[in-house]
């Protein structure tokens, strides 16, 4: 009889920050190209949701990345590359404050470079003091850098105002302009790592540009495993239903792009991505309605409750998924 060898670990700290496009990719074990699950035989289909790379649900079967079976298997993330940059719906109103508060031409924080010192400091004496920096440091931080000028360009400012749940606009004298996701990310990228840092990022870890998505993560198969219903038809989870309505819309807007197809078109398949990886986060989110079944039921997506996802409906069958 072998005896395992149990190994033990002391954690030291955790945590949390946002990955990288670099990083998503690293982590990935399959790009994730068509929407569909399934070919004829019921086999998963290589570069689909189900790829064999992403794990496996099968109990005699093994997995394509670890060869372990489905008791073993960790499951195994794959990745979308996005046509355009989307933003994250959970990060809005970061993003609103940041693009406040740093220059829209240099990036910069607000704030004169006298005052960056005083900053600096004062965060150094509190770490130093409390062991850690309160957040209501870093707000009332964020709340001062809010100038007309900067002090470091001379470039003027313009008002940010942010409409629910991912536009922006920029207050001109000729009016609103619409920021568009390459815009807010562009900007968010001019800031450098030491003004990040007093609001309260640590850049190595969490970018603000990174918040703007150019890669989707997919996750493992066993996150959003299928079903066989009493009828022999396959039901899918509510995320694999989302993640294929992302793919088929990446696609066209993808394919359009590529035609040079007109400005509005472009825009309209943008939104219509941008609202797809939107619910597939949030389908609560206010300010756009939520995706739905073709039976009316609303999905259950990433930020609803796991055990309320319902993934025994049979309104988006396997046949359905590969239409």
């Amino acid at each position: 009889m072998q005896i395992e060898d149990t190994v033990h670990k002391i954690i030291d700290e955790l945590y949390f920050g946002v990955f990288s496009p670099q990083n998503i990719r690293r982590q990935s074990v399959a790009e994730i190209q068509t929407a569909d699950t399934y070919d004829e035989d019921g086999a998963p289909i290589t570069s689909g949701l189900m790829d064999g790379r992403l794990g496996t649900l099968e109990p005699r079967q093994r997995c394509k990345t670890c060869g372990n079976t489905a008791i073993r298997c960790p499951g195994h993330f794959g990745h979308i590359e996005l046509a355009v940059p989307i933003i994250h719906i959970e990060f809005t109103k970061i993003i609103h404050k940041l693009l406040q508060s740093a220059c829209r031409n240099c990036g910069r924080i607000l704030l004169p470079e006298n005052r960056v010192k005083k900053i600096n400091s004062m965060i150094k004496q509190t770490q130093n003091l409390l062991g850690e920096v309160p957040n209501d440091l870093y707000k009332k931080i964020v709340k001062e850098a809010k100038k007309k000028d900067c002090p470091y360009c001379g470039a003027q400012q313009s008002k940010i105002e942010f409409a629910k749940p991912t536009t922006f606009y920029e207050i001109l004298d000729e009016g609103a302009q619409r920021l568009t996701q390459s815009m807010i990310r562009e900007r968010l990228e001019r800031i450098p790592d030491e003004d990040l840092e007093l609001f309260g990022f640590n850049p190595g870890t969490a970018r603000p540009e990174w918040m703007i998505l150019q890669v989707l993560p997919v996750p493992p198969v066993y996150v959003r495993p299928s079903i066989t219903l009493e009828s022999g038809i396959r039901s899918e989870d509510d995320l694999t239903h989302k993640l294929v309505d992302i793919i088929r819309i990446n696609q066209r807007l993808r394919e359009n792009m590529e035609a040079g197809a007109p400005t509005l078109i472009i825009q309209d398949l943008s939104e219509l991505l941008q609202y797809h990886v939107t619910t597939y986060f949030n389908n609560e989110a206010s300010g756009i309605p939520p995706a739905r079944h073709r039976s009316g039921r609303a999905l259950k997506t990433i930020s609803q409750p796991r055990y309320q996802r319902g993934r025994r409906s049979s309104s988006h069958s396997h046949e359905a998924f590969n239409a």
